[in-house]
């Protein structure tokens, strides 16, 4: 029996074949295992296209967001994060998607880090993150909230900001003038990074140094200014991995 012959699609018929190997005591169990593995790619670069495919999917459905809160301080408008997800989340949970935040320590003292798994039903998961300085001063530097009520409000930041992101939602706002500081790369330019890092094969050491030479701790932190720059580098790493490959199968 080939390799080809005993990689199926679904699962259930898999492992009634894998009993079978299993049971014959003239089978390898090193080939078993071979086999279990080469499944286990199928089955995760399956999940992956049909993550990539419902992103394209809830992407072009993606309304803009209607500005709906006023920012006093600023005197600017901006979209709650209820309104976002008012408009977003019929749409992405359509297309098998849910997203599940969290917080961690963030790397510069005063920050929380807000995480975003972004899960599909098809078995893909992504994860994004982002830094956002703690909302406790307004905007001539007094304090204006306490301690709890200003980690809230930067949570409720980081989430707007990671589900606009992830779903490339425009509302003609990049920042409400509370807790950005900086203005980062927007979510295409996210994706087109994140693209060209993942499919030419840059290991997790190349992407971590890259990060570092570009002075974000990950592609969400990259500023929008220094976005011609940083794609210019990532594609000349990529051309030397590309001569490099090619020079050691020669």
């Amino acid at each position: 029996m080939s390799e080809n012959e005993i990689v199926v699609a679904d699962h259930g018929s898999f492992l009634a074949v894998i009993e079978r190997l299993a049971s014959n005591p003239d089978v390898d169990v090193s080939k078993i295992e071979k086999f279990l593995d080469m499944q286990e790619r199928i089955v995760d670069k399956n999940a992956k296209q049909a993550f990539n495919a419902a992103m394209c999917r809830a992407q072009s459905q993606m309304p803009v967001i209607p500005e709906d809160k006023t920012n006093q301080q600023t005197n600017s408008k901006y979209s709650a994060y209820e309104t976002v997800l008012k408009h977003a989340k019929p749409i992405y949970t359509k297309e098998g998607f849910s997203v599940m935040f969290y917080e961690d320590t963030a790397a510069r003292e005063g920050d929380v880090r807000i995480y975003a798994d972004v899960m599909h039903c098809e078995g893909h998961t992504e994860k994004r993150w982002v830094d956002v300085p703690l909302d406790i001063a307004g905007i001539k530097g007094n304090q204006n909230k306490t301690g709890t009520h200003a980690k809230g409000s930067s949570i409720s930041y980081g989430r707007n900001y990671l589900i606009r992101m992830i779903f490339n939602i425009g509302t003609g706002d990049d920042d409400n003038g509370n807790a950005a500081g900086s203005k980062f790369i927007t979510a295409e330019q996210y994706n087109e990074l994140h693209a060209m890092m993942t499919d030419n094969g840059l290991s997790e050491q190349v992407q971590k140094d890259f990060l570092k030479w570009a002075k974000a701790e990950s592609i969400e932190t990259i500023l929008a200014g220094h976005f011609a720059k940083v794609k210019a580098g990532l594609q000349a790493k990529i051309n030397k991995k590309a001569a490099d490959d090619a020079k050691n199968n020669s």
